[in-house]
């Protein structure tokens, strides 16, 4: 059985930049995961020597069970900010990024009491988590580290609640289709009422249908500038559902802290001189974005060879949810790389 896909792979801000300095990779998940999680995820990176990065993503409706190699184990709840995260010196993080409401079931009640929050795996699983976070540490591969997360998921998620195929449903036409732009068009989609999906998205996904359509839609102008694909940000406004660029414009500055023309410029410079963004790795060996294994040493020599060195880092219907996305400047800001980089939103 074919699952859609319920998450972009575009979250990632300036991704040639981020390309060139960090290796990310995504893992599809077991079949009989499928339905709960989206994929796992890697991040490597190695500045030793170096100015410290500044990464910086558009959150995804999404909670994800993370180890770091500082061997701390989480939970990450769905981030209704942009966030941004530290790298400095050299570390990984792996993750388990479950669908939108495929933790619920993990977490027995509703996600909402994880929004904007990351807490110990241990407060839903006890020491189990230290011994999981000692064997994902001391694994050799990222194969191996999967084989270890994706063992332990099975082995304590229930069968899938039979609410979650209709929100998986849902949210895969959000992210599908342009043409879903505003909540009443999910109700007519569905034949359900506002206040019923309102209340379906915050118990079982933990933010409102209003916030994950907005999500959405910012990730896919972020996506189309970072590509240079816009021609015509006022016909794309309109398409996306804004009331014209001037709202666009307002809502993408507010969230990603530049309007969308500096940031389409940003992109296009980091593209002269930066590797491809990352792709999916679709086989269970250890290839990072540049189809090659993964070593330090080989990292940094690619590094320098694409001049990334050059590259300096620059530094709800949820109503409440959405006022903070249109304060400038309010986004989760992490100083602690491993704990940071699994904010996840990969």
């Amino acid at each position: 059985m074919t699952v859609r896909a319920t998450t972009s792979t575009h979250a990632v801000l300036r991704p040639q930049e981020f390309a060139a300095v960090v290796d990310l990779r995504r893992y599809p998940v077991h079949a009989r995961l499928s339905r709960q999680v989206e994929r796992c995820w890697s991040v490597h990176w190695d500045l030793r020597g170096r100015a410290p990065y500044t990464a910086r993503n558009i959150p995804h409706p999404c909670v994800n069970i993370t180890v770091t190699s500082d061997s701390a184990a989480h939970v990450h709840g769905v981030f209704t900010t942009t966030s941004t995260q530290v790298l400095r010196d050299s570390g990984w993080a792996f993750g388990v990024k479950f669908r939108p409401g495929g933790f619920h079931g993990f977490a027995g009640a509703s996600v909402t009491a994880l929004t904007d929050r990351a807490v110990p795996l241990s407060e839903f699983v006890g020491p189990e988590a230290d011994q999981l976070a000692e064997s994902v540490v001391a694994a050799a591969s990222d194969h191996q580290r999967r084989q270890l997360l994706e063992s332990f998921v099975r082995a304590r998620l229930p069968a899938p609640e039979e609410p979650l195929g209709l929100v998986t449903d849902i949210v895969a036409t959000m992210l599908e289709d342009r043409s879903i732009t505003h909540v009443h068009h999910v109700g007519a989609r569905f034949g359900l009422s506002v206040r019923t999906l309102q209340r379906l998205f915050h118990r079982y996904v933990g933010v409102g249908p209003k916030w994950v359509i907005r999500r959405y839609r910012l990730q896919d102008v972020a996506d189309l500038l970072a590509r240079g694909d816009v021609v015509d940000l006022s016909a794309l406004a309109l398409e996306l559902g804004f009331f014209d660029q001037a709202h666009l414009s307002r809502d993408f500055s507010a969230l990603v802290g530049t309007t969308p023309t500096e940031y389409a410029r940003a992109c296009k410079a980091a593209a002269e001189t930066a590797p491809a963004p990352p792709t999916d790795v679709v086989s269970a060996d250890d290839a990072g974005t540049s189809g090659v294994p993964l070593d330090p040493s080989h990292r940094r020599r690619r590094q320098e060879q694409h001049g990334a060195d050059d590259e300096q880092p620059e530094q709800a219907l949820d109503h409440q949810a959405d006022d903070r996305d249109h304060q400038p400047g309010h986004e989760q800001e992490h100083d602690d790389a491993p704990h940071a980089i699994s904010m996840a939103s990969r």
